[in-house]
């Protein structure tokens, strides 16, 4: 589990320009960011790509960091990344055909019965509970997020409702 600490000192590492924090934060981080998202891209290649520019912007952003919690502080970089990706990724599908992707779980799991449940969440349900089963809290999720609290906590115990009911064999949709 990644030490918010020092994640932290890693951070204030960066913001007197060490490149060693930067390695060693990505070291820390790379799998939670790049699994972030995959989430939203469904796609390795983009993944890939949306990781290294978050790291890219954590070093830029390094001076605004306020001391609280790292983690979170990361992990919105990489959802903000990844949204840009989105929009962005729009108004390319309106000029290309759309392309099949690959399955978004496919590095996070290779489970192909957890692939298949995963595949009847909603795209903010399945980052929730991937966002849980990598450590963060509630209140993490919500400030990552930008939703409120309950709201976290209702959304993933809906989906894991959902998921039980699935893997009991019943239909959901």
């Amino acid at each position: 589990m990644v030490n918010n600490e020092n994640l932290k000192h890693l951070i204030f590492r960066i913001q007197e320009n060490d490149r060693q924090a930067l390695s060693e934060l990505y070291s820390e981080m790379k799998t939670s960011v790049y699994s972030l998202a995959l989430v939203y891209t469904k796609s390795d290649f983009d993944a890939e790509d949306i990781m290294q520019n978050t790291f890219l912007r954590v070093w830029s952003a390094a001076p605004s960091f306020s001391g609280k919690n790292a983690k979170s502080w990361i992990m919105m970089i990489a959802r903000n990344m990844s949204l840009d990706w989105i929009r962005s990724s729009k108004k390319r599908t309106d000029l290309d055909e759309n392309i099949p992707s690959e399955d978004c779980f496919e590095k996070i799991t290779a489970s192909e019965t957890v692939k298949a449940l995963f595949k009847h969440l909603k795209e903010e349900e399945r980052e929730i509970v991937l966002m849980y089963s990598q450590g963060f809290t509630h209140a993490e999720i919500a400030e990552i997020t930008g939703r409120p609290r309950p709201t976290v906590i209702w959304k993933y115990n809906n989906a894991l409702k959902k998921l039980k009911k699935i893997s009991g064999g019943d239909n959901v949709d």
